[in-house]
């Protein structure tokens, strides 16, 4: 009896030890693994595999990789401040990019490992911030200008009844870099009727909201031959609240073309959800939404005179196009005579793009 107990107790033992052994194994097994796991992750730099991998050790109290465990987190800090940092640079709002660049600066100056170099591609991305940060600030130090505009100077703009060439230069640009369509702001008086607007269509109001990545390539290419010439001190000279737009204008043409000429899937997709807001606003006010076709919009030519006078104080300038009575079919044929005298007249033509 005593023996078969000493066999059934020395079994047990077996059974024990092999328990243990196979579990031993099993932990052994699982460290490698996530060891592997681990630093395959980190020479991808793959975030998802990091976290899984990191929170797969702590379910498994996996012991002994408190070295690899610390590397890892660190490498996630910095991926995700980069992640940040990307993300706040594709938004390009100011208070985003300073708050991802702090924070890029903080994670790296606490990280001792050189982890394959990702600290210098985070150097190079935390310049790149700062310099778009420099560029953002200044567009909207423009916006301020404009912002910060006195109703009295916005009424001195509209009570032109035939505005000097240079101020009517700088406000069709404008306008067409807010949207709109060429043949629609060919005439001075309508002009002043969308710088009379109040409320969401109110001038000031569209110039703080607008982005320059909204800007078709061939309005901001457009604007710049318009705005050749000039300069803010020659717009100044003749208007004080010109100038401020003109100062607006010219930033916002530069910031569209040093972006790429086909605007990425993001930017149009942007683009479409600010003109469904549009769309919306419109039919909440109870009117119509114009649909037009990209393609079917005809284009005509600018007509600027060589050198970049367009700017230039006494150059030629845009004039509104007018029908002549004397064309009508009532009156008859014109006669010779009366024909030279509609070339002298009828010469009141906006030469702007038909965008």
């Amino acid at each position: 009896m005593c023996k078969f107990m000493m066999d059934v107790v020395a079994d047990a033992a077996a059974i024990e030890e092999a328990e243990r052994k196979k579990k031993e194994a099993e932990k052994k097994k699982l460290k490698a693994e996530i060891v592997k796991k681990l630093s395959e992750a980190m020479n991808n730099k793959d975030i998802t595999m990091l976290e899984d991998t990191l929170q797969l050790a702590k379910k498994k109290k996996v012991e002994g990789i408190e070295d690899i465990t610390k590397q890892s987190e660190e490498l996630l800090d910095l991926l995700y401040a980069g992640l940040n940092l990307e993300n706040a640079v594709r938004d390009r709002h100011i208070e985003n990019i300073e708050a991802a660049i702090t924070k890029v600066k903080k994670v790296t100056s606490t990280v001792k490992k050189v982890y394959g170099g990702y600290e210098k591609v985070l150097a190079t991305k935390v310049h790149e911030a700062e310099t778009l940060l420099v560029k953002l600030k200044r567009l909207e130090f423009l916006k301020r200008q404009v912002m910060e505009l006195k109703q009295q100077t916005i009424a001195e703009l509209k009570s032109y009844q035939q505005p000097p060439p240079i101020v009517k230069f700088v406000m069709t640009a404008t306008f067409l870099i807010l949207g709109h369509n060429g043949k629609d702001i060919q005439k001075w008086n309508q002009m002043v009727v969308l710088m009379g607007k109040t409320g969401k269509e109110a001038l000031k109001r569209r110039v703080q909201q607008f982005e320059p990545d909204t800007m078709p390539w061939n309005v901001a290419t457009s604007c710049q031959e318009i705005l050749a010439g000039m300069d803010t001190a020659s717009v100044a000279d003749v208007s004080a609240g010109a100038a401020a737009f003109y100062v607006w204008c010219e930033g916002m043409v530069e910031e569209r073309l040093s972006l790429p000429k086909e605007i990425s899937k993001e930017l149009k997709e942007k683009r479409k959800q600010l003109d469904r807001r549009k769309s919306n606003e419109n039919l909440m006010k109870g009117g119509t939404v114009e649909v037009m076709s990209r393609r079917s919009r005809s284009r005509d030519r600018i007509e600027v005179p060589k050198g970049g006078g367009a700017g230039r104080r006494g150059s030629t300038e845009i004039r509104d196009r007018k029908p002549n009575a004397s064309r009508s079919r009532s009156r008859g044929p014109a006669t010779n005579a009366q024909q030279k005298k509609e070339k002298s007249t009828d010469c009141d033509s906006a030469l702007i793009p038909l965008l």
